[in-house]
């Protein structure tokens, strides 16, 4: 079997985890993983807590995104964010659900408890999980650094509060109407401005 990421090199078979046999890329140092291979040792593998916070280990940078192809089918390999604190993507078949994984990308999914996960990764729901997590991510930074430290540490804290009250979303209202009637002028004193 062709290597995806170097033309014309023969894949060797690996054991990466005992009974867990992979096809490795000489040149690459990447892992062909199939399908089947990787669903029969996933059955045999203990339940497994979700996904922890443990330091991933260092990767090589990241090359410019390129097209690869599927070693079984031919077809290019689809590309899927993992999260979860790491920031690389993995390449899966459409047509025979095999995935390609860069060198020391599988001891990153598992030092992060996602390597018995890897068939959830490329389903839409995953993805929008992940994207949901980035956007939140996104906006506690935005607002952190609108607001300052200190003021956005108060603002959680009261967020928070809210989120537990039965009233919650009547106190939001009420702060959204008396905020916005202060940021704007009473339409008596803009008539009067106007005349």
């Amino acid at each position: 079997m062709n290597s995806p990421a170097a033309s014309g090199t023969q894949m060797q078979s690996r054991e990466i985890e005992p009974g867990f046999v992979v096809y490795e890329c000489p040149v690459s140092g990447g892992l062909w993983i199939p399908l089947q291979a990787y669903l029969t040792w996933k059955d045999q593998q203990p339940e497994t807590a979700p996904p922890s916070n443990n330091t991933p280990p260092a990767l090589p940078e990241e090359k410019k995104p390129r097209a690869l192809i599927c070693p079984e089918s031919g077809r290019l390999l689809l590309r899927y964010r993992v999260g979860h604190g790491l920031s690389f993507l993995i390449e899966r078949s459409p047509a025979t659900g095999g995935v390609w994984l860069e060198k020391g990308e599988w001891q990153a999914l598992k030092s992060k408890g996602l390597h018995t996960s890897l068939h959830l990764i490329c389903t839409a729901g995953y993805q929008r999980q992940i994207r949901t997590a980035e956007y939140s991510q996104t906006l506690t930074e935005t607002f952190r650094d609108r607001i300052g430290t200190e003021d956005f540490a108060r603002v959680t804290e009261f967020a928070n509060w809210i989120s537990q009250h039965p009233k919650g979303r009547d106190i939001c209202c009420y702060l959204m109407d008396s905020v916005g009637q202060k940021a704007e002028p009473p339409a008596s004193e803009s008539t009067e401005a106007e005349t």
